[in-house]
């Protein structure tokens, strides 16, 4: 238990709702097959593009009550705050990545570095931070979350109409 429970069941109301938004794109809720080579199975329904970028607002809203919730929760920073540190060589040595990485003071995402698919394309900011706790790791994760909804908008807004 890390005093967090009451946003953990929130979020679950979020995850329906991507979930409804994939059903609405693809007629499935988990496993869409929609993916096809050279393409997509189907051009995306009318209005799902309004939909998505009416969760996408929806959702940062979310994101900043629920660090209202957690990140200040004393419960929550007790158990998180100065636990399992993993220094940045430390990090490397293990071969970690991703937000672990990055939550250990290495300010890398092969995103940016590697000039990964059409990520050049959009404005986002690499999430990181120096103190390798448990705490950072999760700050790293909300900051993604923020970051990730900045693309989706991003990238929505960029589709063609047809």
């Amino acid at each position: 238990d890390i005093g967090a429970q009451t946003p953990f069941f929130y979020i679950f109301r979020e995850r329906e709702l991507i979930y409804d938004l994939f059903e609405a794109a693809t007629g499935m809720r988990m496993m869409h097959n929609y993916f096809r080579i050279g393409g997509v199975a189907a051009d995306l329904p009318y209005g799902w593009i309004d939909k998505c970028l009416d969760f996408c607002d929806y959702f940062l809203t979310g994101v900043a009550e629920y660090q209202k919730l957690i990140t200040r929760n004393p419960i929550f920073l007790e158990r998180v705050e100065g636990v399992g540190i993993i220094g940045g060589d430390e990090a490397l040595n293990w071969g970690l990545s991703g937000p672990m990485l990055r939550a250990s003071g290495i300010e890398w995402d092969l995103r940016k570095v590697d000039h990964y698919e059409s990520y050049d394309e959009f404005d986002w900011q690499v999430q990181w931070q120096r103190e390798g706790d448990s705490l950072a790791r999760y700050l790293v994760r909300i900051g993604e979350m923020t970051e990730s909804i900045k693309i989706i908008q991003q990238a929505l807004e960029g589709i063609p109409g047809g």
